[in-house]
């Protein structure tokens, strides 16, 4: 059934597949929320001047633990950009053998692939294990600024590790879980971000820089600095799945990023 809100779903009570029309409800109130946006700006309203919204770019798709991670600096994921906030970034982690779960995380200029190039930002993050958002409210310079890079060009990297190196997820060539064919979707025009894969800062690497490796942070929520509005729909979730729990019951395909609500209680 649909409501008298914009005629947004309901499920009924006790409706087994829940997750179908909660799922096509993202995509309506996306649509409502750039409606009201447009109309809002052509009026001369409180938002006029709106011209960018945060954009999810970037895959957390396959992938191995990795720990490495140096005191002047680690691995870390090469990108060009100018004026842009990083507002948050995905990582999976591993914490099963890990005393201290603080990670942190730097956005450094790149400096042609400098061995411990400026720092930029730096936040460190308490992780919780598994793939989960952390909020860095990073930003990058814009060219020709102060602190910019001369050829705008960034890493985002982890910082030096407080004790154990905490095992985080990324894609390498040398173990095939690294394509450019995986990743098709390195370049961005809205706001405008030009993947260059890996880099290793640390004077005892050995290969020229970028090296061909997407390393630790995914999903990046990114945008302008100001006049800027998060839109409701996340890729942190691919599916809602609400239903209510039985033991016998197999699903196929099921992403690992779905969110399952179990509704037994309200049957």
């Amino acid at each position: 059934m649909t409501t008298e809100n914009r005629g947004y779903n309901l499920p009924d009570r006790g409706e087994l597949d829940w997750h179908v029309p909660i799922n096509e409800n993202w995509q309506l109130i996306d649509e409502d929320i750039q409606t009201a946006l447009d109309a809002a700006d052509g009026a001369g309203g409180s938002v006029t001047g709106i011209d960018s919204v945060r954009t999810n770019v970037g895959a957390l798709i396959g992938g191995t633990y990795h720990d490495s991670a140096y005191t002047d600096g680690g691995y870390g994921v090469v990108f060009t950009a100018s004026d842009l906030d990083i507002d948050s970034v995905v990582v999976d982690a591993d914490l099963s053998s890990v005393s201290n779960a603080d990670l942190t995380v730097e956005l450094r200029q790149f400096r042609g692939g400098a061995d411990n190039p400026p720092v930029v930002a730096s936040k460190t993050v308490t992780l919780s294990g598994g793939a989960e958002r952390i909020d860095l409210g990073f930003t990058v310079p814009e060219s020709g600024s102060s602190g910019a890079d001369p050829n705008d060009e960034y890493v985002l990297q982890r910082g030096a590790p407080s004790g154990d190196p905490i095992p985080l997820r990324r894609r390498f060539a040398d173990e095939n879980d690294w394509s450019t064919a995986d990743y098709s979707d390195e370049r961005y025009s809205d706001p405008e971000v030009n993947f260059l894969q890996g880099t290793v800062n640390t004077p005892t690497a050995t290969w020229n820089e970028p090296v061909g490796s997407w390393y630790y942070f995914f999903d990046w929520l990114v945008g302008a600095k100001e006049r800027t509005v998060t839109c409701p729909v996340s890729t942190d979730v691919d599916e809602i799945y609400m239903r209510p729990r039985d033991p016998e019951e197999e699903f196929e395909n099921v992403s690992p990023r779905a969110l399952w609500i179990d509704t037994s209680e309200y049957q």
